[in-house]
């Protein structure tokens, strides 16, 4: 913060590199005789908020660790069977729909009353979060309501269509939008006990 008399600190850790600090990690470790296992961070505090926090009672930034810890173990994060239902549930991913239509209004509403700039400038950033909560949903119903197609790529020339992969990830993104918001009332709520009841 500010006025806290610690602006060399502040400027040390701006400049703050995270290759060198990998690189000093791997040279301490390998003067140690420790093995470091790097794996892909992606998605890993999403997968920590919804599969572990709650049900663990942790942290979130520690579920997100445990995350990458099992990523390193070499597990892989399946969705939770009753999260998938929801997924599949049209009329729940509605409803979470109709809740980020609400908060867009809410939250235009307060905009314009709002006099200060620095209060508008965030609640413009908390209307472009859920904007674009609000286009990732609609985009997944779409999917939805299409048939999956089961073409194949022509004479081994483009790969098919089914890409696990990118499914997961959408899956984790909308799982992200369409619990957190529409039933904690947050986009990023610290209490995340009512998710026991579901995962």
């Amino acid at each position: 913060m500010r006025g806290d008399g610690k602006a060399e600190l502040r400027k040390r850790l701006h400049q703050w590199n995270a290759k060198k600090f990998l690189q000093k990690i791997k040279r301490v470790a390998m003067l140690k005789g420790v093995e470091v296992i790097e794996v892909n961070p992606a998605y890993t505090s999403i997968i920590g908020i919804l599969k572990y926090a709650s049900q663990l009672n942790i942290d979130k930034d520690i579920a997100g660790a445990y995350v990458i810890g099992r990523r390193a173990l070499g597990f892989k994060e399946d969705t939770p069977e009753n999260y998938e239902k929801l997924l599949k549930d049209k009329a729940y991913l509605e409803f979470a729909l109709k809740r980020y239509e609400e908060g867009e209004k809410e939250l235009m509403e307060l905009i314009e009353k709002e006099s200060n700039e620095y209060k508008r400038n965030t609640l413009k950033s908390e209307l472009k979060n859920v904007e674009n909560a609000k286009k990732l949903l609609i985009n997944f119903l779409q999917s939805l309501q299409g048939e999956p197609s089961s073409c194949k790529g022509a004479e081994g020339r483009n790969p098919e269509q089914v890409e696990t992969k990118k499914v997961s990830q959408v899956a984790w993104q909308v799982l992200r939008v369409a619990f957190l918001f529409p039933i904690l009332g947050k986009v990023l709520p610290r209490d995340l006990s009512p998710l026991k009841k579901i995962g």
